[in-house]
């Protein structure tokens, strides 16, 4: 498993899309401080389920999304999506058919959150499952951020215990084991759930025992009450019907007569209505009429008073015309004379604007040509100035340059005395490194030797522990298989307890027949074991019987209540149990010997009926009995055969009236022609099934008990087998070990040897670099000492080209500054000239717009008084027309009101005459309704004992329909014939009340409850024990879990310890560290220290190292849990930032022999890391808060260069 492709989206500064490709090898990614690579970490820690908003350097986790820059807004989410290559290394078994995996993480500002692999929505959980136990999640130790390298080393020694665990591959261990242990908590507090309630259920069952024997008395009271009160309220609702129908009859006959009163009343009451609807409307006209007539009057005041209005209205246009008139003749001898004014200012205007022009004209001319010397004076001033300032510099330059270059010819004296000492000892080095070098290849030969014998015995360990581990998972599965048949054994075994339970306490028999199994069972615990059934006297008969399971509904049905029935050995035996129930008065109960019994049977006529459609068998064909007992049961079910259905039967019954028929749901035709069938909630709930039941449970406990032995013998023989190859295996690893530390030495020796080869020729490199570097020095020098002279003789030329150009410059100004000054009066001369003609052309302008304005507002004037006098001439001739047309108006409503008061007279005359005739008829009403209302009471009294007597025939119903769920309508028939004192029956009710009085409140719903509750205690018991079981195997499961793990971490942490003890002196170039247990009392668990000895030191905790000394440890101990564990890929956050270049170098050493196994991954600054990178990339901030990639290919620019 190597990272192939990391891929972000507005993650932190990377606002744009930007997809980075992981090769194999190393890859190193490079940038200044603050572009964001750091972020390409945090990028990798987050999509591999980081949920530490603080591991990612934020506040929360809305910090990791794009929060803008200059001149970009912020995003709404942000995504990384990270893709895994199979490279057939270690990778998740659920992926192992897939070439590569990719997990997507997406965070929306909303706080919504993402997690996809291979584009499917996942949990987080499925994430971490992938990396978990390889060292490579996001706290893995594959992963070292930056400043992390210091916390490994200042951190808690329990904390440091994680890795050592994630690298012995226990992280799912644990899990499963707190898994375990959340579910063994919770066990326990169902059980003790579980027990309170059991303890409280029985405690119930006891009490509803007894509330249950006191309901049935009760019932039965209540069914005689029952009776009693039936009859009684059938006789009541007898003589109430009868009550009703009389009250009927009167009430009807009053009614006839009301009809006739109501028809002549109806008459009279349509000709007064009329009368009355036609008065209203009468009244209603004349209203609607002397509401017009004032209308019109007031229309008459309103035109005349308007008439009056518009008289004025004239008057006052006339008067307004002659004013407006007046105003008018004034003004325009006003415009006159201010026109005269305007027209003299208007010439004035035009003389001072001319004269003023020409003044600003002179004054321009003579401005420019003063400015234009001025200019030529400044510039040959400043050139002058400039001139000296340079011949200033070049003589100080001259001077300063001939000492350099007295000082750079004795620096070529000296660099000639370096360059033949250096070759000298390059000389030297070359003979040394030729030494080194053979040294080097001894070494080598002998160490692939022996690591050639070390693959071959790792190849036995690995068949060994393959084997092993196929053993291991065989050995689950035969554990599974046995905890499997324990558990259906325990099933079966707890079931067929409780129902021999039943069986033997006779649970669903009668109490008379309890009390004689009881009686027999306590006279036969006298007698040996072995006597007991021999002297057995009774058996009830569902025991002795025994049918399929497809005919025990039938069965049931067919012998009922007989089923309670007890087979005894002779009558005498039952008669004594008799005697014994009497005198215990514990029930009644049925004993049947078959000594007195008919021989009813007829051959020939069973042959019939069996022959018959419809009929499937009869019922002595199907069961099974003792032979002791076959006579007797024979004859209780002669004649009795199973039909397919009621129908069948009741035609049977016609030629064959003797047999009773009975189908398999259980509906029976009897002999004597009564039908009963129906529907029950479990027609074979009953006795046989539970006898059925109990031997179907003992077959299965037969069966499930040999599974389970042969389980566990096949267990067994694995489990030596298992022991066996672990021994081997042990050997086997054990060899590996001293091979191991054969080839842990080789290899130290060939790296001290390559070390000594490597820094043989690196010293020769320097040296020889050093040469090249005094050579170009010395080139540079004389070079430098040319150039110098080169420049003292331009410098010369430049000065005396200097010197003369001064010189020209001061004859330019003394020319130029002769006759300036008389220019300048002139100038000032006309600008004062020029400023007070413009002063009196503002005063000319302002006197002109001053006129104009008034002879506008004149103007204006003159306009309003024409457009008045207008406007008054042309209301004046409207308003006299208005005023004539309203004359005319006036005059036809004077004597349309006069007609108006005419009608209005006549129409009051006729309402008058109406109103006597209405009052007539109200009198011949009133009468009637008098007569009308006493046939209504007579009809009133007949209805209200009418519906007295409904009312109680009405309640008698609900009551008993309330009270017994029956329809007194329908079945008061049934007690008509009935004789007998009510008086005795009502004291005879009385009693029995009384007695229920004593029994007291009653649960009537106790019977059924209490069967509900036992089903519920059984089935709760046989849980508690199921519980009781699962405990103890989660006990054992977390047993076993600690002994893995505590074996593995043991294992992995001698490992690393060793490593460590040789990784540390080549890091340091020599001292000792080692890695110490140290016991946590609180957690239960071993912390681990760490103690180093750097060259030179005395052996000390790390805490007292320096901050170099410190880094160079941590990534001590990484690099050795790596060398035992390798993850399938590192990621080195600045991890050498703290080292100086010694040890920088050998740091790097390290991680090309990492970069064998491991993907490396390096953020760094260092140019000596950056070298051993196969692939650069650099982290750019061209835009401010916006990083960007740019990548460099070192392997294929090394090929291109070598072509």
């Amino acid at each position: 498993m190597r990272i192939k492709k990391l891929e972000l989206i507005g993650f932190k500064s990377f606002k744009d899309r930007t997809v980075i490709q992981f090769d194999a090898g190393i890859t190193g990614v490079v940038g200044p401080n603050g572009c964001g690579k750091s972020n390409i970490v945090d990028a990798l820690v987050w999509v591999m389920g980081e949920m530490s908003a603080k591991h990612l350097r934020g506040s929360s986790m809305e910090d990791v999304i794009f929060a803008g820059a200059e001149g970009y807004a912020p995003m709404g989410m942000c995504e990384v999506s990270l893709t895994l290559e199979n490279d057939g290394g270690p990778f998740p078994v659920k992926y192992l058919n897939h070439s590569e995996v990719m997990i997507t993480r997406r965070l929306h500002r909303s706080g919504e959150s993402e997690y996809l692999i291979n584009k499917e929505p996942a949990r987080l959980r499925d994430i971490h499952e992938i990396f978990m136990d390889t060292g490579a999640g996001s706290k893995g130790f594959s992963i070292i951020e930056q400043g992390a390298i210091g916390k490994i080393v200042t951190a808690k020694p329990e904390d440091r215990r994680v890795l050592i665990e994630e690298a012995a591959g226990i992280t799912k261990f644990k899990a499963r084991k707190r898994e375990s242990q959340r579910k063994l908590t919770a066990t326990e507090a169902n059980l003790v759930r579980l027990q309170d309630i059991i303890g409280e259920l029985k405690r119930q069952l006891d009490s509803l025992q007894r509330q249950a024997q006191r309901a049935e008395r009760y019932r039965k009271l209540k069914k005689e009450m029952e009776d009693i009160d039936l009859w009684l309220s059938s006789k009541e609702f007898v003589e109430l019907h009868q009550r009703v129908e009389d009250a009927q009859t009167a009430f009807n006959e009053a009614q006839s007569q009301e009809i006739e009163s109501q028809s002549g009343l109806t008459t009279v009451e349509a000709e007064l209505a009329e009368l009355r609807a036609g008065s209203l409307e009468g009244e209603k006209v004349i209203e609607d009429f002397r509401i017009g007539l004032k209308t019109n009057q007031d229309s008459v005041r309103e035109k005349e008073n308007l008439i009056q209005e518009l008289r004025f209205e004239i008057e006052q246009a006339k008067r307004s015309k002659e004013m407006a008139g007046s105003l008018y003749d004034e003004n325009r001898i006003r415009e006159q004379a201010i026109l005269n004014d305007y027209n003299q200012v208007v010439e004035k205007l035009a003389s001072v604007e001319r004269l003023a022009e020409e003044l600003k004209t002179d004054y321009e001319t003579q401005k420019g040509i003063l400015a234009e010397r001025k200019e030529r004076i400044e510039s040959a001033d400043n050139e002058l100035s400039d001139k000296r300032r340079e011949l200033l510099t070049v003589s100080g330059a001259e001077t300063e340059t001939r000492a350099k270059q007295g000082s750079l010819q004795e620096a070529v004296a000296n660099l000639d005395r370096e360059v033949n000492q250096a070759r000298t000892v390059l000389d030297e080095l070359q003979i040394q490194k030729e030494e080194f070098e053979k040294n080097r290849t001894k070494v080598f030969n002998q160490f692939e030797s022996e690591r050639q014998m070390q693959m071959e015995i790792m190849n036995d360990v690995e068949s060994l522990q393959a084997s092993r581990d196929e053993m291991n998972a065989d050995f689950e599965k035969k554990e599974a298989d046995v905890l499997q048949y324990k558990d259906k054994l325990n099933e079966v075994v707890s079931r067929l307890y409780g129902l021999e339970n039943l069986r033997d306490n006779f649970e669903g028999f009668q109490e008379g027949v309890k009390s004689v199994m009881f009686w027999q069972k306590q006279n036969l615990e006298s007698l040996p074991e072995d006597q007991r059934q021999a002297q057995e006297s009774f058996r009830p008969l569902s025991e002795v019987v025994q049918v399929p399971e497809k005919f025990e509904v039938a069965l049931e049905a067919a012998l009922g209540p007989k089923l309670q029935m007890l087979i005894s050995n002779d009558d005498e035996k039952s008669l004594q149990a008799v005697d014994y129930l009497k005198q215990q008065k514990s029930g009644r109960s049925t004993f049947y010997s078959g000594q007195n019994m008919l021989q009813t049977h007829d051959g020939s006529e069973t042959s019939m009926v069996q022959q018959c459609r419809g009929v499937e068998c009869l019922l002595t064909d199907v069961i099974q009995i003792p032979e002791k007992h076959t006579q007797v049961v024979n004859h209780l079910l002669d004649k009795v055969a199973v039909v397919e259905n009621i129908r069948d039967g009741i035609e049977l019954h016609g030629q064959f009236p003797a047999w009773t028929f009975v189908t398999l749901e259980g509906d029976v035709f009897t002999r004597e022609g009564m039908i009963s069938g129906g529907h029950a909630a479990d027609a074979s709930s009953g006795v046989l099934k539970r006898q059925r039941e109990i031997k179907e449970l003992q077959l299965a406990k037969e069966e499930w008990s040999g599974k389970l032995a042969l389980a566990q013998t096949a267990m067994k023989a694995l489990q030596a087998k298992l022991k066996q190859v672990s021994d081997n295996l042990e050997k086997a690893q054990q060899d590996q070990k001293d091979k191991d530390i054969l080839i842990a030495g080789l290899k130290k020796d060939l790296e001290r040897a390559e070390a000594e080869v490597k820094n043989a020729e690196q010293a020769f490199t320097r040296q020889e670099s050093s040469l090249d570097q005094s050579l170009q020095r010395q080139a540079d020098k004389l070079k430098e000492y040319e150039e110098l002279t080169r420049y003292i003789n331009e410098m010369t030329e430049k000065k005396n080209a200097l010197t003369d150009r001064i010189e020209e410059l001061g004859n330019i100004l003394e020319t130029e500054k002769l006759g300036i000054g008389d220019l300048q009066d002139k100038v000032t001369e006309l600008q004062v000239e020029s400023a007070k003609k413009h002063q009196e052309l503002i005063g000319v302008r302002t006197e002109h717009e001053r006129l104009e304005r008034t002879l506008n507002d004149v103007r204006e004037q003159m306009n309003k008084m024409d457009a008045e006098t207008s406007k008054n001439t042309q209301s004046m001739s409207e308003n006299q027309v208005l005023m004539e047309e309203k004359k005319v108006e006036l005059e036809n409503l004077i004597q349309k009101v006069s007609e108006q008061e005419a009608q209005l007279s006549k129409m009051r005359n006729e309402f008058e005459t109406s109103n006597a005739r209405m009052f007539e008829l109200q009198e011949q009403v009133s009468g009637m309704m008098s007569e009308k209302n006493r046939l209504q009471s007579i009809m009133n009294d007949s209805q209200l004992v009418l519906e007295q007597a409904k009312m109680k025939e009405q309640n008698l119903l609900e009551h008993i329909e309330e009270r017994y769920q029956k329809n007194l309508a329908e079945i008061a028939h049934q007690y008509a014939d009935r004789e007998g004192d009510a008086d005795a029956s009502r004291e005879e009710m009385k009693s029995l009340k009384e007695k229920l009085n004593r029994i007291g409140e009653v649960n009537l719903s106790a019977i059924e409850e209490y069967d509900e509750l036992a089903d519920r205690y059984e089935f709760l018991s046989k849980q508690y024990n199921d519980l009781i079981e699962a405990k103890d195997q989660l006990r054992k499961v977390i047993d076993r879990i600690n002994r893995i793990c505590s074996k593995r971490f043991k294992e992995t942490f001698e490992a690393v310890n060793e490593r460590f003890q040789r990784v540390f002196p080549v890091l340091f170039g020599g001292g000792e560290a080692r890695l110490i247990l140290i016991e946590d009392p609180e957690k239960g668990e071993m912390g681990i220290d760490i103690v180093s000895k750097p060259p030179g030191k005395k052996l000390q905790s790390v805490s007292l190292l320096s901050g170099g000394e410190k880094a160079l440890t941590a990534v001590s101990l990484i690099f050795s849990i790596f060398l035992v564990k390798p993850s399938p890929y590192c990621l080195l956050d600045e991890v050498d930032a703290p080292l100086d270049d010694a040890n920088v170098m050998r740091f790097n050493d390290l991680v090309r022999e990492m970069a064998k196994r491991s993907q490396i991954i390096v953020v760094t600054h260092n140019k000596y890391t950056m070298e051993i990178a196969e692939k650069l990339y650099g982290v750019t901030m061209e835009e401010k808060g916006v990083s960007k990639m740019v990548s460099v290919d070192l392997g294929a620019a090394d090929l291109i260069t070598a072509r």
